[in-house]
């Protein structure tokens, strides 16, 4: 009997919980890990990953982490920077949370470096 009613109360307490505290504590989460609003958006978990993706150190060409915009959105991608290494990669844009919103191909990312007035912001330099 006493383990019935246990369950039952056991079960009872994990229905009570509302998606809405859910949502809350991952909202929040989310907020942690928004590049676009921390404090130093390079030491945030995803932008550590993207770091990685450099390999610092291993490459004579520069190559940065950009801040842009694309379609009205806060948006982060790799680039070669070195204007001694001209040459262009296919550029993947994350959202400010760490989501890839986009991947080019390479002559969809020369439109995009190159497309007029769009502002940019190196937030890190690697082999600099």
């Amino acid at each position: 009997m006493r383990r019935s009613l246990l369950f039952v109360l056991l079960v009872t307490l994990l229905f009570s919980c509302t998606e809405d505290g859910n949502e809350v504590i991952a909202n929040s989460q989310i907020e942690l890990e928004n590049a676009c609003t921390a404090e130093n958006p390079l030491a945030i978990g995803w932008m550590q990953d993207l770091k990685k993706e450099l390999h610092c150190g291993e490459f004579s060409c520069e190559v940065s982490i950009i801040k842009s915009k694309y379609e009205g959105e806060t948006v982060f991608y790799i680039q070669m920077t070195d204007p001694l290494c001209y040459g262009f990669d296919e550029i993947t844009l994350y959202s400010c949370t760490g989501k890839k919103i986009e991947s080019f191909t390479i002559e969809e990312s020369r439109e995009f470096v190159n497309s007029p007035g769009r502002e940019i912001e190196e937030i890190f330099i690697c082999n600099d």
